[in-house]
């Protein structure tokens, strides 16, 4: 049988000393903060929106001067799971 206490006390030591960030900040975070809210709004619709490719989006924001790939958004979009960003959903 599975040792549920010993999960218990795992899990309760995650939550209380989770593992801080590697590497640089999600270069779509970094837009959406440095952008005014209603523009990240509407960022962030798009994101959600799987009929607007990760392409569309990134030649957008690129267009309007910040430089971002299409695998850097589809990996933002993938937020949360295990091959996405850290960026909270």
């Amino acid at each position: 049988m599975a040792d549920t206490k010993g999960l218990d006390s795992a899990l309760t030591r995650l939550m209380q000393e989770p593992d801080r960030p590697r590497g640089p900040r999600c270069t779509v975070g970094t837009i959406l903060a440095g952008i005014d809210a209603a523009t990240a709004e509407k960022l962030n619709r798009l994101l959600d929106n799987a009929s607007v490719t990760s392409t569309r989006i990134a030649d957008a924001l690129t267009g309007s001067g910040h430089p971002v790939q299409a695998p850097a958004v589809a990996r933002h979009r993938r937020r949360g799971a295990s091959n996405g960003c850290r960026c909270p959903r």
